[in-house]
């Protein structure tokens, strides 16, 4: 009766996905079929600390391997592992800034799937007759995420960017370093956002404390390549705007 259960609450959340926005919130631990729903709805935002999402805890497993080869279920779940392999698309560090950042993933999001888009007045924030300040010098690598935020110069001076100023949210930007995504607006408008990384990435590899050869792995991933996993991110951060209307 429990599995039946869990089936079917599986079930609903993943025909959810598509019919309405689903986010998660871990703020504590998740575990079995409360694991399966994050990750069935898609976005999720992970507290830091004491919040792992799993399937089975780490006493469960050292009893099956009958040694302690694991010591807390962060090692299985936890933010180094889930926000750097795309389960957690951000981080923060206590209850109330993860749910600021849902309310301004929300801000983004029509009230109602096909609704209309919650337009923001930008007046008194930016001007949306300006250009582009934002510059990069030929040959020279740089942070594309100045080119849709702008930035402040040494001299103090604001430089625009492409979207709005400070309208920016990155997603997913502990995994597939290679691309970067998330959420902006231009001229008050929600827009979803897809950018290469022109830079040398560096994808990390944890080593995994069952297998006592193993050790931390640094994969350098060039700038302005589809790689798996930033191909996977790229087409997952496609569906979820369109699931957000964006």
């Amino acid at each position: 009766e429990n599995l039946k259960g869990s089936g079917l609450i599986a079930g609903e959340t993943s025909v959810a996905y598509n019919d309405i926005f689903t986010m998660t919130i871990v703020l504590g631990r998740t575990v079995g079929i409360g694991a399966y729903l994050v990750r069935l709805g898609q976005r999720t935002i992970q507290k830091v600390s004491n919040s792992p999402i799993i399937l089975t805890g780490y006493q469960a497993l050292n009893k099956l391997m009958g040694v302690d080869v694991y010591s807390t279920n962060d090692q299985l779940g936890g933010p180094a592992i889930m926000y750097s392999n795309g389960v957690s698309h951000m981080t923060e560090p206590d209850h109330l800034r993860a749910v600021t950042s849902a309310i301004g993933w929300l801000s983004f999001v029509p009230s109602v799937r096909g609704g209309l888009l919650p337009i923001t007045d930008i007046s008194g924030i930016d001007n949306i007759d300006r250009k582009i300040d934002f510059c990069p010098s030929p040959g020279v690598p740089y942070d594309p995420r100045l080119l849709l935020t702008g930035y402040e110069d040494d001299e103090g001076d604001w430089q625009s960017g492409f979207f709005d100023k400070d309208s920016f949210v990155e997603s997913l930007a502990g995994w597939a370093k290679s691309v970067i995504v998330g959420r902006a607006r231009l001229g008050g408008i929600p827009m979803g956002v897809i950018a290469t990384e022109n830079r040398t990435a560096e994808a990390i590899k944890p080593a995994d404390p069952a297998d006592v050869k193993a050790s931390e792995a640094i994969i350098q991933e060039a700038g302005g390549v589809w790689f798996p996993n930033s191909a996977y991110k790229t087409a997952q951060t496609i569906n979820d705007f369109r699931t957000e209307d964006l």
